[in-house]
């Protein structure tokens, strides 16, 4: 309602401006003004066009055609040498003020004559049936297309009630709930138009200026609708609505009301100096209603930024805290201000100079740098949306692809749109970037931007596939703990990320030196003499690094597992190109190159195998033990925190060997390589030595038996009596011998 309505009063106001201020006749001043001969001149024109002028103006047409057709009169030089070459550049500069002022002069005394002019030219709109059959014409046409458009609309009123009344619940159902009600309104816009026209066609004004003023009202009317629809579709008029742009209700409202406005301007700005122009009316008129358009432009455009200011610099922030977005957030209401500012300023010398003006590159300059982040923003939000209703699935994988490779579309929105928009820019201003550059770079660089731009995109693009692609394969792997070994994955894709790294960059210095045209043939051949020379001078390090592919290759350790080569053992800790390095459980690190393992033993690798021995007493009962050991797995398998890490249950082997003491009786069981392994052989023994307690089962100790006279074994206490006694004897002997030698 309000774009139809602004149409409407702008429309009234276009054709209010062209009609005459009384109903007397021309004014005197009439004669004095040339007329203008259409554009497209053909024998109908031109006797419709004499038959309105009267024998002055009939006149002063014929004399300005034959001025223009005179010979300009050659003006003498400068003299050559002296004064002559020295005021060459100042002669230039006066000349071209002396133009300038005299533009001026001329566009001043066309601002005072604009009153006369403007009512001249609503008389030859007007003559000879008047000014109300003008606006009855147009009021037909316009009521034609709104009939139509009425029946358009309630036709569908079923289906865009259905439509208002069931909200999406995502951004995607929003933007799509918001294009389907656009396309309604472009529909009924669209009928209007087609209606307004055929009434147009039917009815046929006679007079050519009357049917250039109605179609000017007509198109009018449908821009500033389709702004308006346009409008509305990014930033809806009803605050109960989604809008898909981010912004609260009152920013909202002055953005779609200035839009709208600014259009209304323009197009009513335009089809009057199109309609002056076919008039008739002179230039310099339609110059100076120019710049009154654009001081009215401008002031609403300043108005709307400084009013706006905040609500779009914390859109420019969004969630980033740089210092460089944050001056950009800052600034962006100094910059604009002084960009519009400079367009005025430009356009009025322009007009001042007589330089040709390209119409519009600056509003569509301007137009597309809102349009950009608006696109930008719009395909960041879908993007958005998307994972996020991936991450509110039930099925929902961190290893989803649109999840895990976010950041890249992303990042390829951001460069397509900014590349684009420049491109746009340049095109709009005329600008040769090419040449541009190659003022300032070189003829070779110049000509070699695009080839290395495109190396420099897809070098970073590829990179970023590879490392994302690669993270999310870890992450699928799942967190790296101290406790479990890494999967052959993990321990080999961290290396694989480096090696591509390298590779790439490598393959990118290549081609953006082949871009520059630097022959890159002998440059490949020297890496490969020094290639050949390293690993010449340095077998060692060829060793390691060959070793080391082929011990990943066949997948003899992991990260976290637990391996022993030579002396050295320990946790794998790290593992690089050439060597490894083992973390005791002590704490000490080794460091061993590939190249000097000749033997490696992993002790983490499928299960392992726990013996506990255990020396007994010859008279122990083997099957009591047997059964105490039964007792013993039985327990252990129903504990959950130990069940799941028992391959193979705690059971008795039996007696392994004898010796003096009693017999070795050994016990075993299959584990995981966890360190729960640990902790299961630590409760089977503490509870395999209670059961043996409790039963009355000792363990083989080591002892001494003494044999007396009669053949009878001496108790422990009397051997111990009669091992000391003897002993003192000695020494009492031992003694009495030395005395005696003295």
């Amino acid at each position: 309602m309000i774009g139809r309505a602004t149409a409407l009063l702008f429309a009234l106001a276009c054709v209010a401006v062209t009609l005459p201020a009384s109903a007397a006749g021309p004014s005197a001043t009439t004669t004095a003004n040339v007329p203008r001969l259409p554009d497209t001149l053909t024998r109908e024109s031109a006797r419709d066009l004499l038959s309105h002028l009267s024998d002055a103006e009939v006149r002063a047409l014929l004399l300005e055609q034959l001025d223009r057709a005179a010979a300009p009169v050659s003006k003498p030089g400068p003299s050559k040498g002296g004064m002559g070459e020295m005021a060459g550049m100042a002669g230039v500069v006066d000349q071209h003020a002396g133009s300038m002022r005299d533009r001026y002069t001329t566009l001043f005394d066309a601002l005072l004559a604009l009153p006369t002019t403007l009512r001249d030219a609503a008389i030859r709109i007007t003559q000879p049936s008047g000014g109300l059959l003008l606006l009855g014409f147009i009021a037909v046409v316009l009521a034609a297309g709104a009939i139509v458009e009425l029946l358009y609309r309630y036709a569908l009123r079923g289906y865009r009630t259905r439509l208002e009344h069931a909200p999406g619940a995502t951004f995607s159902a929003r933007a799509f709930q918001l294009s389907l009600e656009l396309l309604f309104d472009v529909g009924a816009l669209a009928v209007f138009g087609i209606a307004a026209i055929v009434a147009f066609f039917a009815l046929w004004p006679g007079d050519e200026l009357r049917r250039i003023v109605v179609l000017n009202v007509l198109f009018v009317v449908v821009g500033v609708r389709t702004t308006a629809l346009l409008a509305r579709f990014l930033l809806s008029s009803t605050p109960a609505r989604p809008r898909l742009l981010p912004l609260a209700d009152a920013p909202a409202r002055i953005l779609r009301r200035s839009v709208i406005g600014l259009f209304a301007i323009s197009g009513f700005g335009l089809a009057l100096l199109f309609i002056l122009r076919a008039a008739g009316a002179p230039d310099e008129a339609s110059d100076v209603l120019g710049i009154a358009f654009w001081f009215v432009g401008l002031v609403l455009i300043l108005w709307t930024v400084w009013s706006v200011r905040k609500p779009i610099a914390d859109l420019i922030r969004g969630d980033r805290r740089g210092a460089v977005v944050g001056w950009i957030a800052d600034l962006w209401p100094v910059a604009a201000t002084a960009y519009f500012v400079t367009l005025l300023l430009g356009g009025v010398f322009n007009l001042l100079a007589g330089t040709p003006i390209t119409s519009g590159v600056g509003l569509a300059s301007v137009l597309l740098v809102i349009a950009l982040p608006v696109v930008d923003m719009a395909f960041c939000r879908a993007l958005a949306a998307g994972v996020e209703s991936r991450r509110a699935r039930a099925d929902f994988s961190p290893g989803d692809a649109l999840v895990a490779f976010e950041p890249i579309f992303r990042r390829v929105i951001h460069i397509v749109v900014v590349v684009v928009g420049l491109l746009l820019i340049a095109r709009l201003w005329d600008l040769d970037l090419f040449a541009f550059a190659q003022l300032s770079l070189g003829g070779r660089i110049a000509g070699s931007l695009v080839s290395i731009s495109i190396v420099v995109l897809a070098t970073y693009m590829l990179w970023e596939i590879l490392r994302t692609a690669i993270d999310r394969r870890l992450v699928a792997e799942g967190p790296q703990n101290d406790d479990v070994p890494a999967t052959r994955l993990r321990t080999v894709l961290p290396i694989l990320r480096a090696t591509m790294f390298v590779t790439i960059v490598v393959m990118a210095a290549m081609s953006i030196l082949a871009g520059l045209g630097v022959n890159i043939v002998p440059l490949i051949a020297g890496a490969g003499v020094v290639g050949v020379a390293i690993g010449f001078g340095s077998q060692s390090l060829v060793r390691d690094i060959v070793s080391g592919a082929f011990f990943l290759m066949d997948d003899a350790f992991r990260l976290g597992e637990y391996i022993e080569v030579g002396d050295a053992k320990g946790r794998v800790e790290k593992i690089n190109l050439r060597s490894v390095f083992l973390r005791h459980h002590r704490g000490p690190i080794n460091i061993l190159p590939y190249g000097e393992i000749k033997r490696l033993r992993n002790t983490s690798r499928d299960w392992q195998v726990h013996v506990l021995e255990f020396r007994m007493p010859y008279e122990t009962s083997m099957l009591q033990v047997k059964k105490i050991v039964k007792q013993v797995s039985d327990e252990l398998s129903a504990d959950e925190d130990y069940a799941s890490d028992i391959l193979q249950p705690v059971k008795s082997v039996g007696v392994m060997s004898m010796n003096d003491d009693g017999v070795l009786v050994r016990v075993k069981f299959t584990a995981r390589p966890n360190n729960n392994q640990w902790v299961i052989r630590r409760v089977a023994y503490d509870k395999i030595i209670r059961a043996f307690r409790n039963a009355g089962l000792r363990f083989a100790t080591r002892q001494v038996a003494v044999i007396g006279p009669d053949g009878q074994t001496v108790a422990s206490g009397a051997a111990a009596l009669a091992i000391e006694s003897i002993a003192n004897a000695a020494r009492k002997k031992g003694a009495s011998g030395a005395g005696a030698g003295e």
